[in-house]
């Protein structure tokens, strides 16, 4: 055939391609193949579980389209991206990442748009077809292949182009697979073969397939580039194809005849990768098997379902399987490739390894708890391998327990075990058991632990509990009776610390080293002189027990302890320690020198020491815990022996090293609820953001996150703090993806979190959230500020309170310094009037009897002058008698009489008309007014007004009084004027107040009392001052007016209060016929001086007054109508309404200082007297 030397030559270059790769992958010969015997598999729940296309973020997140929706998995956990509106049950079959930010995806329902940095779905604003099927883009253009046509939409534009068969060329009109080629070539899979776009005429060149004649068309699922190979791959319904583009020939792959490949993809490795209905193919070239996985229901490792949709192979190679139940994961290890030990064995029992060798015939021989496993090849198809474990018929072993592995100088294989040791026959391939004691019987090596042969060729034995044996190596192989009796034995008895021995290491100076189980320091015995002395580390290993000894090439010993590697030169015993950090619990499980390294397994991962510079470094290598290690140099490899397998890593891990995987925030939760855009417009997506802003009760917060662990490689080791809350790091266990922080303040924060590097120190690059929480209303500017104006207002009151407080003070004091200053005037006024009291009534009272006998006219004038002035100068001694009632506030009582106001004021002004001086005038608008007024307290008020006229009228001026009734208002009207000097005006208001005396009165003598009395008297009876008119130079009017009921001439005087409610004569009378006024003055004066007191009755009252019980009762009875009881219950009364009226006093004390103790009794006389109750008189007031 003519294309047989084109066959050739393509055979011959791949051929020397695959050559070369194979050079390229021996070196990093371990730690990249993958075997896909064991998977992680990945449910997505009952309903999603037909998984058809992945997607990978510029983050590295993995996007699952499934036929429930769209899904993340962030290594963690799966979630759910609900879609809008009935869409959330729209099934997905294809997708492409477009600016780093929107998913664009091809469903039933057309393209859905899904913004994944602000986690929501966006409408599209094109029409988008329906049943879309597959996709890609192509710089600006995004292909879009579905069930009934082919489209190009441009994301620019937003225009959307169909092709067909009719106009473009199209095979078919269904489609299912498109791809863009490294070359920028589109190619296109559809229901009847395959075919390229032709961008120069917008046409489709179809590529013909090789068929078979019975099929009439050949539907193209899935089309896959291979660079490596330089071809198409063409996965079709019963065919696999390679189209290679540079030449046109196309190929098809035997191996794949009858499947139907639904997906294609390419590993790590450069394997081709094919998803069918009936499982995963590994296909690597014509001459090795084909591989074929498929679902077991025996292993939960194995592929999850048979029919795979979708591979997908990750940044870090990772392969990924979407089938008709899940996903299928296949980690990859750059660092390590992991054996199952299944595969060696062939058979499901387990083993954890605790001591691996390789022996100078190169079989591999891996001990631990479940016996010993002899092999030959790790990774080969042939192991060879024979399992010796107590019981068994054919290979038996003394115990299953192997604690130790070594090879003499002889190639004899020696194993140490917890029934004594065991040496193997490789003719016979049986182990020989050893039983061994000392010279006394005593000790044993039933418990084996360790055994090196020295330089003289003895086999040193460290036991538990049977310290160390020396024996000769050749009298023991040639000892045929059931015990030997060792040459030595160590022990506490001869210098050992201890008894249970777990290692024992020879250094290049012929020195043992002893490590002992549980104690602080190393013994060392010198063979020579079997002198054993011990070695201190406290100092360097913090008080932690050694747990594990090894000697390297150049004669170091280390040795390792819980979180770090001592290292000690046996020439000077000189040491130096490292530290794996203060993040993690590092206990020593294995060490082994490797090369210029050594490797240290521990609990929590495997470091790797550089001899010479001591520099420590984590590498992150798997979560698998390995408790021994052995390095291979023949290989150039490290073995990890762990539980039920064993690793095998590149000796030089820089090599297959992996950049940094990012951190992502996954999840947040406030308050114990998963937020997201989705479920709260103010919170952004964790996963994109890189600060978030909370309201202050948003303060209970938990972050997942996670760094993609997709692959094998050991999670990362975080650490994280809360600047604003944290001092210190925080470890994060490695099973835990979770950081909570509860009841935060509000304020700045910033969310640091790291990995541990390589070194145990946190990184650099750490994954920074700024976080702010509002504070609540009242801790805002706004309401500080408002908190600082009223403090600053609080404190401008404080200072305006003491500043009044002490004016107030000061007022007070010179208030009470003017009231003392009137305190003493009155007390002068009272003493003088006193004094003139009785001389004036022995002057009144002859005159008073003289009159009536006098006949005589101008005696009888005389003498009534005499008598006028006699009364003036009483009735002044009586006011300031009765000062200090008034200015105690007391209810001062008027003594009403009828008076005939015209000719009672015209009397007394005719007094001053006698001065000739002044020109005085007096006017009435009635002839005669009766009025029940008090006449003393009436002569005062004119009197003063008078006077005052007279002392500051010039001679020759006017003084007028005038008097004016209204009967319609039933007023009388006062008003005194003059033409005098006048009052100042800045005089008058104060012209009223008691003792005020004007600086420009000149040398006017007065007590200062004069106008008060005016204004008081007129308030007492009702009245009050109308106004005072003044002008300097030309006089001073003065108008009053005081409320007046006219009356009848003949009618009786009444007594009556100055609002007309009661009436009590409190003047005392000065004229001797007024007898009947001393006596009930007396009694009335009596009353009031006891009145608080509770037993005064009418037997205190005779007592106190001298008089007779059947006078008092008669007098009083005559006098006012009312027994003596009712008398002083009246007056009682009539002054409890009066302390009440003030409001100064509660009913309580009112009731105490009038003299009653019954509350009831008080208040039942009080409303028999008034009609109301104190309270209700309280209250409303009279």
């Amino acid at each position: 055939m003519p294309c047989k030397p084109d066959i050739m030559y393509q055979r011959i270059i791949a051929i020397l391609f695959f050559l070369c790769a194979c050079c390229i992958q021996s070196s990093t010969a371990y730690g990249q193949k993958v075997n896909y015997q064991q998977f992680d598999n990945i449910y997505l729940g009952a309903e999603a579980s037909v998984v058809s296309c992945f997607l990978q973020d510029s983050e590295g997140l993995i996007w699952i389209g499934s036929n429930k929706g769209l899904f993340s998995y962030d290594g963690y956990s799966t979630q759910q991206h609900f879609t809008y509106g009935e869409n959330n049950n729209t099934r997905i079959y294809c997708g492409v990442i477009i600016d780093n930010t929107y998913l664009y995806m091809g469903t039933d329902n057309g393209i859905l748009v899904y913004n994944y940095r602000a986690d929501r779905y966006e409408q599209p604003e094109t029409d988008f077809p329906t049943d879309v099927r597959t996709m890609a883009l192509q710089g600006d253009t995004l292909w879009l292949g579905a069930l009934n046509g082919l489209y190009t939409y441009q994301l620019q534009s937003r225009k959307l182009t169909s092709f067909d068969t009719r106009r473009n060329g199209l095979p078919n009109n269904t489609i299912y697979s498109i791809i863009r080629t490294k070359d920028n070539q589109i190619y296109v899979g559809t229901y009847n073969g395959l075919c390229r776009y032709i961008p120069s005429n917008g046409k489709f060149e179809g590529i013909p397939l090789p068929i078979h004649s019975s099929q009439s068309n050949l539907f193209v699922n899935s089309l896959l580039e291979d660079t490596t190979r330089q071809c198409v791959w063409i996965g079709t319904e019963g065919y696999l194809f390679q189209y290679f583009p540079s030449t046109g020939q196309i190929k098809q792959t035997e191996a794949f005849h009858n499947n139907s490949i639904k997906s294609l993809a390419l590993d790590g490795n450069g394997d081709l990768l094919a998803g069918t209905d009936n499982g995963l193919y590994v296909y690597h070239n014509d001459t090795t098997p084909l591989q074929h996985i498929i679902h077991d229901s025996r292993n939960i490792q194995s592929l999850t379902n048979n029919i795979i949709w979708n591979i997908f192979a990750d940044q870090e190679h990772n392969i990924w399987l979407g089938t008709d139940y899940g996903i299928s994961l296949s980690r990859y290890n750059s660092a390590l490739q992991f054996i199952p030990i299944s595969q060696i064995t062939g058979t499901g029992d387990g083993n954890q390894f605790y001591s691996l060798f390789r022996d100078s015939k190169g079989f591999y021989w891996f001990g631990g708890a479940n016996g010993l496993i002899r092999f030959t090849d790790p990774v080969g198809e042939r192991h060879d391998a024979i399992w010796y474990r107590m019981g068994d018929k054919t290979y038996p072993l003394s115990h299953n327990r192997i604690r130790h592995i070594y090879e003499d100088k002889e190639q004899q294989l020696w194993i140490a075990t917890d029934g004594s040791i065991n040496r193997y026959d490789y003719a016979t391939r049986q182990f020989i058991h050893y039983n061994i004691v000392d010279n006394t019987g005593t000790y044993n090596t039933n418990w084996t632990y360790y055994i090196f042969e020295d330089t003289a060729g003895q086999l040193w034995i460290s036991t538990c509990l049977g310290g160390i044996f020396v024996v000769d190596k050749h009298k023991l192989m040639q000892s045929t009776s059931g015990q030997y009796i060792a040459e030595q034995n160590y022990s506490v008895h001869n210098g050992l610390s201890g008894m249970f021995i777990n290692q024992i290491i020879p250094d290049n100076e012929g020195n043992v080293w002893v490590l002992l189980y549980n104690n602080k320091g190393i013994d060392k015995i010198n063979p020579r002189t079997r002198e054993v002395t011990k070695l201190f580390a406290d100092e360097l290993t913090g008080e932690k027990s050694p747990n594990y000894l090894l000697c390297d090439e150049d004669g170091l010993l280390w040795v390792g302890f819980h979180g770090g590697v001592m290292r000690i030169n046996p020439k000077d015993e000189s040491q130096q320690s490292i530290s794996f950090g203060s993040f993690s619990n590092n206990e020593i499980l294995s060490m082994t020198c490797v090369k210029n390294s050594i490797w240290v397994s521990t609990t929590n991962g495997l470091w790797i020491i550089d001899r010479k510079t001591m520099d420590a470094r984590q590498q992150n290598m798997t979560n698998k815990r390995f408790t021994s290690l052995l390095f291979d140099p023949k290989e150039d490899c490290v073995y990890l022996g762990g539980a039920d397998g064993f690793g095998i890593s590149h000796s030089n891990l820089e090599a297959t090293y992996q950049p940094e995987r990012p951190i992502l925030l996954t999840a947040l939760y406030i308050n114990n609820q998963l937020v997201s855009p989705r479920t709260r417009d103010d919170v952004p997506n964790i996963r994109y953001t890189n600060s978030i802003k909370l309201k202050y009760d948003q303060n209970n917060l938990s972050f997942e996150l996670s760094d993609l662990p997709y692959s094998l490689d050991e999670k990362n080791k975080f650490v994280y703090r809360l600047e604003g809350m944290d001092k210190e790091w925080n470890f994060l266990k490695s099973n835990i993806n979770r950081i909570t922080y509860s009841n935060l303040s509000y304020g700045n924060y910033q969310l640091i979190i790291s990995k541990l590097e390589r070194d145990g120190q946190p990184s650099n690059r750490p994954h920074i959230l700024n976080i702010r929480i509002l504070p609540p209303w009242y801790y805002t500017i706004w309401a500080k500020a408002i908190y600082i104006l009223l403090l600053l207002s609080l404190i401008a009151w404080t200072i305006n309170f003491f500043r009044v407080k002490n004016r107030l003070k000061a007022e007070r004091r010179e208030k009470e310094k003017i009231l003392e200053q009137s305190r003493q005037k009155m007390a002068f006024f009272t003493n003088l009037s006193n004094e003139l009291k009785t001389p004036l009534s022995r002057i009144i009272a002859p005159i008073s009897q003289l009159l009536p006998s006098t006949e005589e006219v101008h005696e009888k004038q005389t003498l009534e002058e005499v008598q006028r002035n006699a009364m003036k100068i009483n009735s002044l001694i009586h006011q300031v008698l009765n000062f200090n009632r008034i200015e105690d506030n007391k209810d001062s009582l008027l003594i009403l009489s009828r008076i005939e106001l015209v000719s009672f004021s015209r009397s007394l002004f005719s007094v001053y008309e006698e001065d000739k001086r002044f020109t005085f005038h007096f006017e009435a608008n009635k002839a005669k007014i009766y009025a029940d007024m008090d006449a003393i307290k009436l002569g005062v008020i004119l009197d003063n007004l008078l006077s005052n006229a007279v002392k500051f009228t010039s001679e020759g001026g006017n003084i007028r009084l005038s008097l004016f009734y209204r009967q319609e208002t039933g007023l009388l009207e006062i008003c005194v004027s003059d033409t005098g000097a006048g009052i100042p005006q800045q005089d008058i208001p104060y012209i009223f107040q008691r003792f005020f005396q004007s600086p420009h009165s000149g040398s006017k003598e007065g007590t200062g009392i004069g106008l008060y009395l005016v204004k008081t008297y007129t308030e007492l009876h009702g009245g009050s001052i109308d106004g005072v008119t003044s002008e300097k130079g030309k006089g001073t009017s003065i108008g009053l007016s005081i409320p007046v009921i006219a009356v009848e001439e003949d009618e009786i005087p009444v007594i009556a209060s100055k609002k007309q409610l009661e009436s009590l004569p409190i003047l005392k009378p000065i004229e001797a016929e007024s007898q009947d006024e001393k006596f009930l003055s007396n009694i009335i004066r009596l009353i009031e001086d006891h009145l608080s007191d509770a037993d005064l009755n009418v037997n205190a009252l005779c007592e106190l007054s001298g008089i007779s019980n059947k006078q008092i009762y008669r007098k009083i009875k005559q006098l006012t109508g009312m027994s003596p009881v009712e008398y002083i219950k009246s007056i009682r009364m009539k002054k409890a309404a009066m302390l009440l009226q003030q409001k100064k006093f509660t009913v309580a004390e009112v009731m105490y200082m009038v003299g009653f103790s019954n509350h009831s009794y008080f208040s039942k006389c009080f409303q028999a007297e008034f009609g109301k109750t104190p309270r209700q008189y309280l209250n409303d007031g009279l």
